[in-house]
């Protein structure tokens, strides 16, 4: 039974209160900061911080409102309850970057006592606080500050007066720091303040604020032996770089301009660009016009904006670049220019022109926050690689990233030290993710068409030099036998008529340089570099086939799973029907329906492990049409059982010198992608499954046209769907089969490594314009027209 009902209040330790802010305040660079932050959020346009050895205290004053002593009781003295929770915008229109209320015990980090003085319209309030009163075991409420009126003003409260460093006071006093403001005096430092103290704080602003974004707020920063000169924090200016990237997102469209800045051509550029095969539209971006570009969110692989708006700028900066490289890609000179990388940091976040630590800080954990060094990893290939993808390395890339207070899914972590993980997030590193890949794709484009351009002119040289040599072996030949006939001259004087001859002869038998004879030293050449590397490419041809088989294995490997069981439950009926029933018509049955499950593996093996048979190994020249039909044969089984139609059409009279696993592999990657597209979840139900595969002769070839029925390529290859050829480049993250995960991005780089290896090329431009279906035209042993 109850009795004598009452109300009993909830309270807090006032050590708790004191662990709290510890917590969410824990470095004393993230203190310093908070300080700053709400200075700012004050409307302050200066701000002045002095650490003073001589007088064991540090100095800090800032022109902003100020705090009446309204504010001062309800949100300064109440613990988490910030004025900037509902109204986040200033007086003068700044969007404020605290909302938590816990700032103040940013001063607790920093000192045992602070003294405050805060100056308002109003008048003056002095505020005093002993923060170890928190650590006695007490109650929240009992703890208290003084709070006394006073008409000082800021400059004489800090005691500028008394500063030893006279050059940086005198810089102070001369500053308009107006009539309202706050003050502090802080004692008994729980850290050690040194040299080193103050340089790596004055590092941590320095990227405080964006680079030439807020232009009405300046820091001041300095002890007893700072100049007058370099009290002042200047925000890290990036004036070099070989990149610029900038980017915007605004509601559910990314639009990214590059603007190069790496090559120089000097006079003979135009020739260059021209044998190089870089079009008049490609040449303009040379010269300080900007790339822009952009993409619907589906387009990048999004399916909305979960965020808002923001936008950000990228530089991307060489660190080293050897002689060999530089003469191959046309770089700029890059002698002398500073690690932007160790003065900077890497890609900085910031929320309303503030810096959300510690993405991007040099030798931080989050430096490399979007793993950019995991992506070199798994790609490492060089900038001229025809196939493999360039990465960038995460030293290689800084810049900065502005998000606001107005963004969705984007909340601070609890203990002000980055953004919270969850969905938005996870977009927005994705979404910037997509902005480096443009600026790779580009970058790398340039770098194929230049390394290929290389590769000719170091192949004209050889020839030439080849010809060199041979002329020069004419001279030699020329200049023995010319010293030949001047001794044999003087021992055979009386035989003049002989010796002209004799040297008639001679020059008869001398070597003439002739187009053959080039033509055998260079096949010479070739043949023994042929060998030193043909157990290498035969190694290769090896893996990529394997490879093949894996990714069409694994996209039935529920298939073969099932069929592998039904084998297994018909002989084990088998041989209950005859242990147990003596049944031997229906073990026959069991036994006849496990060899008709048997004759599917038939097909599998032809198109999988038969692909790595011996002779499939020998290049050698092949009918075309012979090839194409008898392994195509063993598709039609598999995509039967599929409802898929196989239409194929080929010219009888194609013969071509090639690994006959080359063409299977290609055909049977492109097979298994246009099965994935006929899985694809949709709403609608697709009118039919067709493959139709056509082969044309051509002059120094032949040409393979590749169409399905199927759904297409997603909105993210539409508008570039000569990136899915690329490595680890994947469209398979929507099917419906329950083994499928996201593909290995590996197969159309092997149909494309694998042409180019015949002098062959693959168009896709039809994709660009078709609502569904995919379409393919590859050309072997020349250049589709």
């Amino acid at each position: 039974m109850r009795k004598n009902e009452r109300d009993i209040q909830f309270n807090v330790d006032a050590y708790t209160a004191k662990l709290i802010g510890r917590e969410n305040v824990s470095k004393l660079e993230g203190a310093v900061l908070e300080i700053v932050k709400n200075a700012y959020d004050a409307d302050a346009k200066l701000f002045c911080f002095y650490w003073s050895e001589k007088n064991n205290c540090i100095y800090i004053l800032d022109n902003g409102t100020g705090m009446k002593e309204e504010i001062l009781r309800e949100h300064w003295m109440t613990i988490g309850n910030s004025s900037k929770k509902r109204a986040y915008r200033s007086q003068n229109n700044r969007i404020q970057t605290g909302a938590k209320g816990i700032g103040r015990f940013a001063l607790d980090r920093i000192s045992e006592r602070c003294e405050m003085l805060t100056i308002t319209s109003d008048g003056g309030l002095e505020w005093i606080v002993d923060w170890e009163d928190f650590s006695d075991a007490k109650k929240l409420s009992d703890v208290t500050a003084k709070l006394y009126d006073s008409d000082e003003n800021m400059l004489e409260y800090v005691n500028v007066s008394s500063w030893k460093n006279r050059a940086v006071a005198e810089k102070i006093c001369k500053l308009n720091w107006g009539n309202t403001g706050t003050a502090f005096r802080l004692y008994g430092f729980h850290d050690e303040w040194n040299e080193k103290t103050m340089k790596k704080l004055k590092n941590h602003l320095e990227n405080l604020l964006p680079p030439d974004v807020v232009k009405d707020f300046d820091i001041y920063f300095f002890d007893d032996t700072t100049s007058a000169e370099n009290a002042k924090i200047v925000s890290a200016h990036i004036d070099s770089y070989d990149y610029k990237i900038q980017f915007w997102v605004e509601e559910d469209q990314l639009q990214i301009d590059i603007t190069r800045n790496e090559f120089d051509f000097g006079e003979e550029e135009n020739k260059i660009l021209r044998d190089a095969h870089i079009d008049e539209e490609e040449q303009k971006y040379f010269h300080g016009v900007v790339k822009s570009v952009k993409y619907s969110f589906p387009e990048i692989g999004e399916k909305n904006n979960v965020i808002g708006n923001y936008s950000g700028i990228l530089y991307f900066n060489k660190i080293s670049a050897s002689k060999n490289d530089t003469e191959k890609f046309f770089y700029k000179d890059i002698k002398g220019r500073k690690n932007f990388t160790k003065e900077f940091g890497g890609i900085k976040l910031y929320r309303d022109h503030f810096r959300v630590r510690p993405y991007g800080e040099y030798g931080d954990n989050d430096f490399d926050w979007l793993e950019l060094a995991a992506r070199v990893r798994r790609s490492p290939a060089g900038l001229g690689h025809p196939t493999g993808k360039w990465r960038v390395a995460s030293e290689q890339i800084i810049g900065l990233v502005e998000i606001s207070r107005k963004n969705r899914n984007l909340e601070d972590a609890a203990n002000r030290n980055g953004i919270q993980e969850g969905e938005g997030f996870e977009q927005l590193k994705r979404v910037l993710i997509a902005v480096i890949q443009e600026f790779e794709a580009d970058r790398q484009f340039i770098g194929r068409k230049l390394a290929q351009y290389k590769k000719e002119q170091d192949e004209l040289q050889e020839q030439i030099e080849n010809m060199r040599k041979l002329a020069e072996e004419r001279k030699r030949w020329e200049a023995e036998k010319k010293q030949e006939e001047q001794v044999e001259l003087e021992k055979r004087k009386n035989l003049e008529e002989k010796e002209q001859e004799a040297h008639l002869k001679n020059q008869s038998e001398a070597p003439a340089i002739n187009p053959e004879d080039v033509e055998r030293l260079v096949d010479s050449l070739q043949i023994r570099q042929e060998e030193e590397i043909k157990d290498l490419q035969d190694e290769l041809k090896m893996l990529q086939t394997l490879a093949t088989t894996g990714i069409v294995t694994n996209m039935f490997m529920h298939e073969i799973r099932t069929l592998t069981n039904n084998i297994g439950q018909e002989l084990d009926a088998a041989y209950e029907a005859i242990k147990y029933d003596r049944d031997i018509d229906e073990a026959f049955a069991n036994i006849k329906q496990a060899i008709e499950f048997k004759k599917h593996f038939a097909s599998w093996f032809s198109v999988t492990i038969d692909s790595i048979r011996k002779d499939k190994r020998k290049r050698k020249i092949h009918n075309i049409s012979r090839l194409l039909n008898d392994f195509l044969e063993n598709w039609k089984a598999i995509l039967k059982r599929n409802d898929v139609e196989l239409i194929v059409e080929c010219d009888e009279d194609i013969n071509f010198k090639c690994f006959a696993f080359d063409i299977e592999n290609i055909i049977s990657n492109l097979i298994s992608n246009s099965l994935f597209s006929f899985d694809k979840e949709s709403n609608q139900v697709l009118e039919r499954k067709e493959i139709h595969v056509s082969v044309e002769k051509r002059e120094e070839g032949f040409i393979v046209y590749y169409e399905d029925t199927g759904w297409g390529l997603s909105p993210k290859y539409k508008k570039r769907p000569e990136l899915i050829t690329e490595a680890f480049e994947s469209d398979r993250s929507s099917s419906n089969r329950e083994e499928d995960e996201d593909g290995t991005g590996m197969g159309m780089w092997i149909v494309k490594r694998t042409i180019l290896e015949y002098n062959g090329d693959i168009d896709l431009d039809s994709n660009k314009t078709m609502k569904t279906g995919f379409k393919a035209i590859i050309s072997f042993g020349g250049k589709y027209v």
